[in-house]
């Protein structure tokens, strides 16, 4: 047991499919030993566990909306009673329904939106500080969108929630810069997730999209993954306060 709480702990949100399960899957190949966070797809999170493990990886899956404050803080004290510490924090959950236009955008949409998208990674970002204080030092990627910057092709409620993600990053960078924790935000373009349908829907809108950018394709998860795993695990302490973005020279 003393061997085994001596590996960085990692918590991934929304890790059950898409971005958040290929983060899983990179960290858990550094022996890093990952909570998947699931909200409903309890199935998907144990075979992405079970698919950890395979590959001699440590992981379990821990089931919480993170919009919801009391159940964050039970997912984090289960994250104690289970592992003793954490290390490292990826704000990865995320939902998104296609609204073009402001005005139809109805009250219901906006709030779940940012609830899930921005008050779940401040409920995260603010219960993992003491547990990263108390390991001396820590990481935190905040998975933000382009979106965030152009307005994207999802609607303003999401691209609001992804614009104070970034807001977000930065303030707690520069709190917590001293402490050794460093706070960074990738920001994916178009990425081959489910999410893709909402940006465009069938195979001719994928066709024409996709030769918007200049390297040819839409982002895989994988490659969004290993700039995480970087910002996790190689990076310079110096390296805290930056958004990066995955863009395939769509500029």
């Amino acid at each position: 047991m003393d061997s085994e709480r001596q590996r960085k702990v990692a918590l991934v949100t929304g890790a059950s499919r898409g971005i958040g399960r290929a983060i899983a899957v990179e960290l858990a190949a550094a022996d890093v030993t990952v909570v998947i966070n699931y909200v409903q797809r309890r199935e998907e999170a144990e075979a992405a566990v079970a698919a950890i493990q395979g590959a001699g990886g440590r992981a379990l899956a821990v089931q919480a909306d993170v919009s919801d404050r009391g159940a964050v803080e039970a997912m984090f004290r289960a994250i104690d009673e289970r592992l003793g510490r954490l290390d490292i924090l990826v704000n990865n959950a995320g939902i998104a329904s296609r609204i073009d236009s402001i005005t139809a955008i109805t009250d219901e949409s906006w709030h779940r939106t940012l609830a899930v998208n921005l008050d779940g990674a401040f409920f995260c970002l603010r219960a993992a500080i003491p547990r990263l204080r108390a390991a001396g030092r820590g990481r935190i990627v905040n998975i933000s969108s382009g979106a965030a910057l152009t307005g994207g092709a999802i609607g303003a409620h999401y691209a609001a929630s992804k614009a104070g993600l970034l807001a977000l990053t930065a303030k707690a960078a520069r709190e917590l810069a001293r402490e050794g924790i460093a706070v960074n935000a990738v920001l994916p373009s178009v990425i081959e997730t489910d999410m893709l349908d909402q940006i465009a829907r069938g195979p001719e809108a994928r066709e024409r999209l996709s030769t918007a950018f200049p390297i040819g394709r839409f982002g895989r998860p994988e490659e969004v993954a290993r700039v995480v795993r970087f910002l996790c695990l190689d990076a310079p302490d110096y390296l805290t306060g930056e958004f990066i973005s995955l863009r395939g020279a769509r500029l």
